[in-house]
């Protein structure tokens, strides 16, 4: 269909087979997916097996394997080259295991993540995800709605869209269903349409559905562009970084190595395969795996909790978070407001069952038709009875400057404006901020926590000479939990600002029940304060009232200048910049409009402020186990690196075999990956405070890795150079020190999975991939030993009860200090 924006409403609605009043009906929504398409650019879905599978065969790392092989072959060494093929496909199938699992969370994540939109179908209103969305679907337009599709008008009042995004225009862009249009006019000035992707800012209305997904004019332009990468966070950047930096200084040592091993006349071909073997082993690919993997598991337990992840640098910035800035209602209240009671304009208090239905329409009118604010529909239940309002004729929502919403209306030929918004502006408007026994009401109302909305009407269009309808006085009771909440929040060194636009008594009503007792500042004894007076202040007070969105902007980069890692919860479209400006947007998923959703890093689904302590335990202790399998996995390579140096000192084959080299790495990174990943919360990751990473990449990463695998360096190379020596067999020194090497790998990785908590306390099985990984390396170790078989596949040999026993000696002992080095901190601390 062409010109759409010209087209008579009436022709488009039976096109698309729908009603502008009850939308489609259920089989049409079916029936119009299969005619019309999909509303998707791009589907989510995950990866293919297969995609996984060729990524993995891709990798730089496998190619060195295959070309191990291949070597292998030219040399005449068949035996080995089919192990190694064999290794290879173990190697794919683990890493294909580890990307499966992460991309198909990930996969889940943006679904859950994915935004929604409000339509009516079989004449009620649903709220669906924006992918449903299907051609003569009737959207509910509201105030800071993401717009899901290309749709035509079938009413508006005062609507105003951002079109930025689309047209690149700077200015909202006045929408009008009734407006008559030419057929050549450009895409800008078709103002009888709605686009995707594009946002309203102000009024409301409806529309049909006229194009979806690629038949869009967003999906027209995203056909167009390239694809771009992935979201990458900093610390995914920061360890990709390090792999490089590494990887340069694990080929040059391997190079030396085998160069050093040829030129005291070791094999040729044998130190080519070294090379290649320790190239694979020592560059350090796991690095950003690991913290890939760290993320994406925490998400999840994120949304397990209701709060979802729009992007993985929230979950990132959320373990670094000093402070919170949230709102009052709807986060830390219950959102269930009710409407107590009105106060009239003579003073006299009246329940909302012994209102006049004259009373009670007039404020009917001055609700919008499709809003969902709370304190709006608490108040529609209230006064509706059943009572209708015919449509209105402009519309004009809160603004920085108008702390009151208008909406007028044509009735027996006047024109009447309906007002409600902030009681002190409206009273003022109505000439009534004076009135004693009004304000001696408000004042109590206020002490007990309630909320207070005016509402009025003007006959004047032109000036706004008002008359007070009636405040309507709400009550939105304390989440449970929040108190207690706030008080871990406070032991974890995370301080809670509430920043609220309520009424200052009302706000302190609320922050004593929550024990915040700190001094309340207003929005105008803040407009006087310079940034350098804010910065001060913020240092002693958080709880502010009566603040306007660019004032909450100015709190956030004023705790940001203070060094503070700042989350805002938010949920309005002026919410959007310090959302944006913060280093973790929440956005509020009942209440929030989609701009705030989509400005935002994460959306708490529920609004439940009580959830935000464990969503930072949560986060900080995805991180913490990062660090920790970092700390592993480098301290791993550093072992390695030492017992092979310490062979050219003494003038002796290497410890390990190509072959063992390569299952190192496949058995190394499995243990990173999986153990550390999956660990259990540290029992004091809240009360700690942050552990902030810049601090942690440097000295502290150095001087932990020395210290942890200084031991078992030491004991493998003594127990190799021992038996080596005595012996005099190559295989059988090599098979000492790989046994050695596989028990003690996971012993340390056992002992370094928990910093505070001794492992019997915690108990062997209460990780079930470290329990396993320990019975399956004892298992791999017993058998390449025992079975004659195998040991020309593995290059292993017989072991003795006595080297038995000193290998288990050695595996136990240069790891097991780190268990009493826990016993001793924690005697310290019970002193």
């Amino acid at each position: 269909m062409k010109n759409l924006w010209t087209m008579p409403i009436e022709a488009i609605i039976k096109k698309f087979n729908t009603d502008s009043k009850n939308g489609l009906s259920f089989a049409n929504v079916f029936e119009n997916r299969k005619k019309f398409g999909n509303n998707a650019v791009e589907e989510i879905k995950g990866a293919s097996a297969l995609e996984l599978i060729i990524d993995g065969v891709r990798e730089p790392m496998m190619i060195v394997l295959l070309v191990i092989a291949g070597l292998s072959v030219v040399f005449g060494k068949t035996t080995e080259a089919a192990v190694m093929v064999f290794v290879v496909l173990i190697y794919i199938a683990v890493e294909f295991v580890n990307k499966y699992r992460t991309d198909r969370t990930m996969t889940r994540l943006r679904k859950l993540a994915s935004p929604t939109a409000k339509v009516i179908r079989d004449g009620k209103y649903q709220e669906v995800r924006t992918a449903d969305i299907v051609c003569g679907d009737i959207l509910i337009l509201t105030e800071g709605a993401c717009i899901p599709a290309d749709a035509r008008l079938v009413e508006s009042f005062g609507l105003l869209v951002n079109e930025a995004s689309l047209t690149g225009e700077s200015l909202p862009v006045e929408k009008q269903a009734d407006a008559v249009l030419g057929a050549e006019v450009s895409l800008a000035e078709r103002r009888t349409m709605v686009f995707s992707g594009t946002i309203v800012l102000n009024g409301e209305g409806k529309s049909v559905v006229v194009a979806v997904g690629v038949e869009s004019e967003f999906g027209k332009i995203a056909q167009a562009v390239a694809k771009t990468e992935k979201e990458k966070t900093v610390l995914q950047e920061s360890m990709t970084r390090l792999a490089k930096i590494l990887a340069i200084f694990a080929i040059g040592i391997s190079i030396l190595i085998s160069a050093i091993g040829f030129l005291r006349g070791l094999n040729l071909q044998e130190m080519i395969i070294t090379w290649l073997a320790l190239t694979f082993l020592m560059v350090p690919g796991q690095p950003p795996i690991i913290i890939t993997m760290a993320l994406a598991l925490a998400s999840f337990k994120l949304a397990s909790i209701k709060l979802v992840v729009k992007r993985l640098h929230g979950v990132e910035s959320l373990s670094q978070v000093t402070t919170i800035v949230t709102d009052k209602t709807g986060t830390i209240t219950k959102n269930s407001m009710i409407v107590d009671y009105f106060i009239m304009p003579n003073g006299e208090k009246i329940l909302p069952k012994n209102m006049v239905s004259e009373l009670k329409r007039s404020i009917l009118y001055a609700l919008p038709r499709y809003g969902n604010d709370p304190t709006d529909e608490a108040v529609r239940v209230a006064v509706k009875d059943s009572l209708e309002v015919e449509a209105p004729i402009s519309f004009s929502g809160f603004s920085e400057h108008q702390p009151w919403r208008t909406i007028e209306y044509q009735t027996n030929g006047e024109r009447i404006i309906y007002i409600a918004g902030k009681m002190e502006s409206v009273l003022e408007l109505c000439a009534m901020t004076k009135n004693q026994k009004i304000n001696h009401l408000i004042r109590e109302a206020a002490e007990e926590g309630k909320r207070i909305v005016a509402y009025a009407r003007s006959v004047n269009s032109k000036e706004l000479q008002c008359s007070l309808l009636a405040l309507a006085v709400l009550s939105d009771p304390i989440r449970d939990g929040v108190a207690q909440t706030i008080a871990i929040l406070d032991d974890a060194e995370i301080k809670t600002f509430m920043v609220t636009g309520d009424y200052p008594a009302t706000t302190r009503a609320i922050a004593m029940q929550l024990h915040i007792t700190t001094e309340i500042i207003t929005g105008s004894e803040l407009e006087k304060m310079g940034d350098s007076e804010l910065e001060t202040t913020l240092k002693d007070t958080n709880i502010f009232a009566r603040i306007v969105p660019l004032q909450k902007l100015r709190i956030v980069e004023a705790l940001k200048r203070n060094g503070e890692i700042v989350a805002v919860i938010g949920d309005g479209v002026n919410d959007a910049p310090s959302l944006k400006a913060a280093h973790v947007g929440i956005a509020m998923g009942e209440t929030g409009t989609d701009l705030a959703k989509e400005t935002a890093d994460l959306v708490l689904v529920d609004d439940n402020y009580t959830h935000i302590a464990d969503a930072i335990r949560i986060s900080r202790a995805a991180l913490d186990n990062f660090r920790k399998g970092l700390t592993y996995y480098l301290t791993a390579k550093c072992i390695l690196v030492v017992i092979f140096l310490n062979s050219l000192i003494f003038g002796i084959p290497f410890p390990f075999a190509p072959i063992h080299i390569i299952l190192t790495e496949l058995l190394m990174d499995l243990a990173s990956s999986t153990i550390f990943v999956t660990e259990a919360a540290e029992p004091d990751v809240l009360k700690r405070g942050v552990r902030a990473f810049k601090n942690f990449l440097g000295k502290q990463l150095i001087c932990a890795v020395i210290r942890n695998g200084a031991a078992l360096a030491i004991g493998i190379s003594v127990l190799y150079v021992a038996v080596y020596f005595k012996t005099g067999n190559v295989v059988l020194a090599q098979t000492t020190a790989f046994v050695t090497w596989l028990l003690g790998h996971v012993a340390l990785a056992l002992n370094l999975k928990q910093e505070q908590l001794l492992l019997f306390k915690q108990g062997l099985f209460a990780n079930r991939f470290g329990a396993g990984w320990l019975f399956g390396i004892i298992f791999i170790s017993v058998v390449i030993t025992s079975v004659p078989a195998l040991h020309v596949y593995f290059k292993t040999s017989a072991l003795s009860i006595g080297l038995w026993l000193a290998i288990i000696t050695v595996a136990i002992s240069s790891t097991f200090w780190i268990e009493v080095a826990k016993l001793v901190r924690f005697k310290r601390a019970q002193l």
